[in-house]
């Protein structure tokens, strides 16, 4: 995600239609204020590969023969 601080998130009356939505780009917020309602729309996270038990075992055996 971009590295964006917003100082009030809060744009819009809890009470009211939304008429203010801050903008997403391609790195995530943008901080720049779009009129309007935001598009509906997914995040997928996508989380990292693990570092597996078998991985360091086979480091391991491979440290081993190269002795």
């Amino acid at each position: 995600m971009a590295d964006v601080v917003i100082q009030n998130p809060i744009i819009n009356s809890p009470f009211a239609e939304p008429e203010r939505h801050f903008e997403f780009g391609e790195k995530g917020i943008t901080g720049r204020i779009d009129r309007g309602r935001r598009e509906s729309s997914f995040f997928v996270p996508i989380a990292g590969p693990r570092r597996s038990a078998q991985l360091s075992l086979e480091a391991e055996w491979v440290r081993d023969r190269l002795k």
